[in-house]
């Protein structure tokens, strides 16, 4: 209950006190009164009975209704009741730079659902999440995406938990389908961090840096260029075939572990490079909540 309330409650009851009082010294005031004027004295106890109650509901009509609401925000929607729909798939996507570490690319009862469609979609999923992921609006991204969309494949781990790897999509899609744009961020659940006692391959081929998501965790990045070893995986729905496909390109990638999710993060933007690098390593850390 809000302070405003709290206070209008308290005038109320003063006013309520102040009015019975009132209404008793008149009582003790006053002789006694005779049998003709018992009704009157009855009236005027159920006029004042009437207001106090009338007082009383137009004050508590907006504590119901903020209570309403509040309660309504609460309701949250779980995973099964967002994704309802399963469908054909079998290829899943991880980083191909850190498949050693995380182990993503073994998975055990994989299960593909439709795509959700929209950002209060992307919203209602991240909600589910708690706090793991931050979403960007769409009118704050580098470039315009006529795409959002939201992805889940499910899995067990080692130790039979359920695994849920979420992708949330931004995209400028073509009339002809293709993926001119985007921006692609994919959140999976883990029991370990991959990143513990991690080292590089000192014959690795990519130019990996780490740029820091915080002063104590990393946040790595590595550059497309022509010569790129790894490809970037990625999912995309066929919705003619009820299917979920794997797809492999070449773009920029972000990879973290952070409090129990890997956050992997793949873009592919037009214009000066150094620019959309400055602005995705922001929007990177905007999309994964931490401490600075």
């Amino acid at each position: 209950m809000d302070k405003h309330t709290m206070h209008v409650l308290k005038d109320v009851s003063a006013h309520k006190e102040a009015i019975i009082q009132k209404v008793r010294q008149q009582i003790q005031q006053e002789p006694y009164p005779s049998k003709q004027l018992w009704p009157y004295r009855a009236m005027a106890v159920m006029i004042t009975c009437s207001i106090l109650l009338f007082i009383g509901w137009q004050v508590s009509k907006p504590i119901d209704h903020v209570t309403t609401e509040i309660l309504h925000e609460e309701e949250k929607q779980s995973f099964t009741d967002l994704f309802q729909t399963e469908v054909e798939g079998k290829e899943t996507t991880f980083s191909q730079f850190f498949q050693i570490a995380d182990q993503l690319h073994h998975r055990e009862n994989i299960k593909f659902y439709a795509p959700l469609q929209g950002f209060e979609a992307m919203q209602a999923v991240a909600t589910t999440m708690e706090n793991a992921v931050h979403l960007i609006d769409p009118e704050n991204l580098p470039f315009k995406s006529n795409i959002q969309e939201v992805y889940a494949v499910t899995s067990d781990m080692q130790d039979g938990s359920l695994q849920k790897q979420f992708q949330f999509s931004y995209k400028e899609k073509s009339l002809t389908g293709v993926d001119r744009q985007y921006i692609i961020l994919t959140v999976t659940n883990v029991d370990h961090n991959p990143l513990i006692n991690y080292k590089f391959m000192e014959d690795s081929q990519e130019e990996i840096t780490n740029i820091g998501l915080n002063f104590m965790n990393p946040l790595y990045y590595c550059a497309m260029t022509p010569d790129k070893w790894f490809a970037y995986l990625y999912y995309n729905y066929d919705e003619a075939d009820k299917r979920i496909y794997r797809m492999s390109t070449r773009a920029n990638e972000f990879y973290t572990y952070y409090k129990g999710y890997i956050y992997h993060i793949g873009y592919q933007l037009n214009g000066d490079q150094q620019e959309a690098q400055e602005k995705m390593v922001e929007l990177a850390r905007e999309f994964i909540p931490h401490l600075n």
